[in-house]
């Protein structure tokens, strides 16, 4: 071949390069980056390579039956627990995927299906399931459910996800004879919001990538019953619906209490903890004393499904159930000196063959940490519970009592990082 055949058949070979590993923004390296590592799909959408090029999320049988055992707990107490399982980007918006993400394995339909898979579980136990990702994916591309340079859900994606959740809430025995209200939703203009994600990605890139902007909107109640407590989670009141979840869903520029109140008719608050997986806001707002003095009719529960709820063994779910039910009734001897940092309890009044959580109450707010020091015989077995710093602290910790020796445990003694309230007990709860 002559130099000039060679040169044109190199001319050709880039010609017929896919348009699809071109970078609009003239991006490299996104996916090499240590936090933010991301691939660059179409319309200007990225998406992140952990999780949502990730197929499989653990939720297992045992993590469905615990679940369940929670919806029963607040069921029993009046509340009923709505489950949404809330999809990564990836599966609310699989057309923009670029070439990159099946380079990676990812398969959208197989994804998909493992998600359903999880919702049928759920079901299969009882659990009131949403599938949000149906709901999330009927969008335009000109207002995506996700911002198209960040994780979280745009205004328009948060007003798609509480669309969906009447439905699963109208389908309740309870629903219809519930005193209802009005609600009204008006757009408040245009918002920027920071991203952290989007700030990574720029730096791979040499053109502006587009802002994590979104039209917000404000909610007010028309006409109907006041309950009072404002619109704060941990404000007092008594609100129909309380929604917990985490940022991606949870960000007040979102709205999504306002949107769920809209379509629901029924007063609603929301807490979400940055960065807080499936329980951060869940376990805060069940063990505050705002849950225990004004439980809501529903508590949706917004849980990324990329967040294994298995992750930290039975402790947050014991947690949970406990705070949720009524059978803490077995006050414990303690020894405590208020304003000291540890507090015992003698066990040896509990049946060794039964099984129990521990309510600890510090009285304290200030708490964040608590290790639970068990005494079998001349062994001592520790747990700890650690609050993260972005979370509403109570200063209520239940620890399950399990993996102890059969003869069970004589005294616990609790060490905390702050110091106790005036009024600190231990309570017994059985499971």
């Amino acid at each position: 071949m002559t130099r000039f055949g060679k040169l044109c058949a190199a001319a050709l070979l880039v010609a017929a390069s896919p348009v699809a590993a071109q970078s609009t923004y003239s991006c490299n390296g996104l996916d090499a980056q240590q936090k933010f590592a991301a691939v660059e799909g179409t319309d200007g959408v990225f998406y992140r390579v952990t999780p949502d090029l990730h197929m499989f999320n653990s939720f297992s049988g045992v993590t469905a039956d615990r679940v369940a055992a929670l919806s029963k707990a607040l069921a029993a107490q009046g509340t009923t627990l709505i489950f949404v399982a809330l999809p990564t980007k990836s599966l609310a918006m699989p057309d923009q995927l670029p070439q990159a993400a099946r380079d990676y394995g990812f398969d959208s339909s197989l994804a998909a299906t493992v998600y359903l898979e999880q919702i049928k579980k759920l079901q299969q136990r009882g659990v009131a399931v949403v599938d949000a990702r149906l709901a999330l994916r009927a969008a335009p591309i000109d207002t995506p459910s996700f911002f198209p340079t960040d994780y979280r859900l745009t205004a328009a994606g948060a007003d798609r996800e509480a669309q969906a959740i009447p439905a699963v809430i109208a389908a309740t025995p309870d629903f219809a004879a519930m005193p209802k209200g009005r609600f009204e939703v008006v757009p408040a203009g245009a918002v920027t919001l920071e991203s952290a994600m989007r700030q990574a990605l720029q730096r791979h890139c040499l053109l502006p990538l587009p802002l994590a902007q979104t039209d917000t909107f404000s909610a007010g109640k028309l006409q109907g019953a006041a309950t009072g407590g404002g619109n704060s989670i941990f404000g007092g009141g008594s609100a129909r619906v309380a929604v917990v979840g985490t940022e991606i869903d949870g960000n007040p520029v979102a709205n999504l209490s306002g949107f769920v109140a809209k379509y629901t008719n029924l007063d609603t608050v929301q807490y979400a903890v940055t960065g807080g997986g499936g329980f951060d806001a869940i376990s805060s707002y069940l063990t505050s004393a705002s849950f225990q003095q004004g439980r809501p009719a529903y508590l949706v529960w917004s849980v990324p499904i990329q967040d294994s709820l298995a992750s930290f063994g039975d402790q947050p779910f014991a947690e949970l159930t406990a705070a949720a039910g009524d059978t803490c009734r077995v006050p414990l001897p303690v020894m405590a000196n208020p304003g000291g940092n540890s507090i015992v309890a003698d066990l040896s009044q509990l049946d060794p063959g039964q099984s129990y959580t521990l309510l600890v109450d510090t009285d304290s707010a200030a708490v964040s940490a608590a290790r639970f020091d068990f005494t079998i015989g001349a062994q001592v077995i520790s747990k700890a519970i650690y609050r993260s710093r972005e979370q509403v602290k109570t200063g209520r910790f239940f620890m399950p009592m399990s993996d102890l020796p059969p003869e069970g445990a004589s005294t616990v003694e609790v060490q905390l990082d702050a110091a106790l309230g005036g009024s600190a007990s231990v309570t017994a709860c059985f499971n």
